[in-house]
């Protein structure tokens, strides 16, 4: 949990760590569906990866390559 002695730059840490967490155990299987959640579009992982890219808009981190390949074409 956070508590009041953390800093913003902790707490955003935090959201970042666990975002990729979620995105690795939500990771899409050899049919294409969550393992967790057993459909192709899994919302936690959607959300997640919009934390990872608000958080750090300018850095990649390993999650949603082909997203990001498609933006720079």
């Amino acid at each position: 949990m956070t508590g009041p002695s953390l800093s913003p730059a902790q707490v955003r840490n935090r959201l970042i760590l666990s975002a990729r967490w979620i995105l690795r155990d939500h990771r899409p299987g050899a049919d294409g569906r969550c393992p967790i959640c057993r459909v192709p579009d899994c919302h936690a992982a959607t959300t997640a990866r919009s934390v990872i890219h608000s958080h750090s808009p300018g850095v990649d981190h390993g999650v949603g390559v082909a997203e990001s390949d498609a933006r720079q074409r």
